[in-house]
């Protein structure tokens, strides 16, 4: 069908990319081409003792388990620079 031919040629997808320690979440420093298994862009905060944050590339599934981890802010997406 058209639509898994599409899916196929996909372009990567593309994140933000950054990590800070202290409070909120770290500003855009650049931007990374993920891999074929890293099908999310992940904004990630850290609370507590370390108390970092980054944006990155990840695996949807990994980024969902940091959404479900006591202590941990994340958000999750599937497009362009989304993070």
């Amino acid at each position: 069908s058209k639509s898994s031919c599409c899916l196929k040629m996909r372009e990567p997808l593309e994140c933000n990319f950054c990590f800070s320690t202290g409070g909120g979440l770290c500003t855009p420093t650049s931007t990374q081409i993920c891999s074929r298994t890293q099908n999310a862009c992940a904004a990630v905060i850290f609370q507590g003792a370390l108390n970092c944050s980054f944006r990155q590339c990840m695996n949807m599934a990994v980024c969902q388990g940091y959404i479900s981890t006591p202590g941990i802010l994340a958000s999750c997406c599937s497009s362009d620079l989304c993070n």
